[in-house]
């Protein structure tokens, strides 16, 4: 369900390949914990979740980015997300959840903010 990359020495770029491209209440337990996970590892100081993957989100999946980027937080790793969806970033932007959570356009940008 999500592949992990290391492109950038201390950063892991993750993107997340759920299997009918949503991020809700249905997966989002199996999508936070494998994030988690890199992070918990305590290699990287930065992670970027490639979002390109995933074309819809509810409030449950709202609640996990939030909960991943406190966790990120939480455990010194800056944690970004990029390539997102119009109607994700509609749902992030109605929500206000962009003036909390670090979101970029595109993966070069998420990497250039590093």
């Amino acid at each position: 369900m999500m592949e992990i990359n290391n492109q950038i020495a201390g950063c892991a770029i993750a993107t997340p390949k759920p299997d009918n491209r949503r991020l809700t209440i249905s997966n989002d337990s199996e999508f936070k914990s494998q994030i988690n996970a890199v992070i918990d590892q305590h290699v990287y100081l930065n992670l970027i979740v490639d979002m390109s993957c995933i074309d819809l989100i509810d409030s449950t999946g709202l609640g996990t980015l939030l909960s991943i980027f406190n966790h990120g937080r939480n455990n010194n790793c800056k944690v970004r997300f990029c390539n997102m969806s119009s109607a994700v970033t509609n749902v992030i932007v109605l929500t206000h959840m962009n003036q909390i959570l670090d979101i970029y356009p595109t993966l070069d940008e998420a990497k250039a903010s590093l």
